[in-house]
């Protein structure tokens, strides 16, 4: 019987999955583990339409390896469950009229989604916050996606009480540098997609998530130029002048190349940046996978 805050996180993603426990034993130990390992390619294809697990069996074996084998039923861990980005699609709403009732709202955004994203809502889950008296963050998973991850976390002993994408799980991870009077960029590599939030007075303005056609310097680039173009032609807010940058691998080209082209001061944040690090003793992580897998746990530890 596990009571309180949930403290176990798994990250997965196409080329990596990510653990981390900071959870407490029966005799009041605490447990203070992260591991990442590789998954083969092709198990994992990140998508918000089509099945995402090729091989649901071996994918349970790597997991098996990562977690530490299979619990019975009465032992299995809640555990916040961490998806790419690239499974569900997000969007920036502005209404009219804000309806008062959480089922208004949600038919309101399930029509708009279908109208104008073209995303077929039959068999979705939509979660949806509020930003201000007009605009809303609408998320969207079709539900045979999510059962299908959530069919593997149970068969390998683990409940997942909490499902999130990893740009917005690490966002909230670093929220402490985003200043509330400023506007800001973050920018995520990760999972085989890239995902562009701006922030305007500390909460998001606009929200582009695609998947990447290259794994080059030129071809990041161009997609955020693409994107900040994109929002300038939106909004008529001023321009970010600085940019959080996160990606598997280093990235100092693709930092340079932002900062003389655009004029965007570039910022990599790392576990050293993380509020309560030195209360989560994992060390210095140096994985982006660990460092997602973490977020929301340990303001806990």
């Amino acid at each position: 019987m596990r009571l309180g805050r949930t403290q176990c996180g798994l990250k997965l993603g196409p080329s990596h999955a990510a653990w981390v426990d900071l959870s407490r034993g029966w005799w009041g130990g605490s447990r203070r583990r992260h591991r990442q390992i590789e998954l083969p390619a092709g198990l994992l294809r990140p998508s918000p339409v089509e099945p995402n697990i090729s091989d649901p069996r071996i994918l349970e074996q790597h997991l098996r390896t990562l977690v530490g084998g299979r619990r019975k039923k009465s032992m299995a861990r809640r555990t916040v469950l961490v998806l790419p980005d690239l499974c569900v699609r997000a969007t920036m709403m502005t209404l009219e009229a804000m309806p008062t009732r959480a089922t208004d709202l949600e038919a309101l955004l399930r029509w708009r989604l279908e109208r104008e994203a073209f995303f077929p809502m039959e068999g979705t889950r939509l979660a949806c916050q509020v930003l201000d008296s007009r605009t809303v963050l609408a998320v969207v998973i079709r539900e045979a996606v999510l059962k299908q991850y959530e069919a593997v976390c149970e068969a390998v002993g683990l409940i997942p009480v909490e499902v999130d994408v990893a740009s917005f799980r690490l966002c909230n991870l670093f929220s402490n540098l985003v200043p509330a009077n400023e506007s800001v960029a973050w920018l995520t590599l990760l999972d085989d997609g890239f995902t562009l939030i701006i922030f305007q007075a500390g909460r998001p303005a606009f929200v582009r998530t695609k998947a990447r056609l290259s794994s080059n310097t030129e071809g990041h680039f161009k997609d955020l130029a693409q994107s900040l173009t994109l929002y300038a032609e939106a909004q008529t807010q001023r321009a970010p002048r600085r940019l959080f940058l996160l990606s598997e691998e280093p990235a100092p080209e693709l930092a340079e190349r932002i900062t003389r082209d655009l004029g965007l001061e570039v910022i990599q944040p790392g576990w050293g940046d993380v509020r309560f690090a030195a209360r989560s003793s994992l060390g210095n992580v140096h994985q982006v996978g660990v460092l997602t897998a973490a977020a929301g746990l340990i303001g806990a530890a």
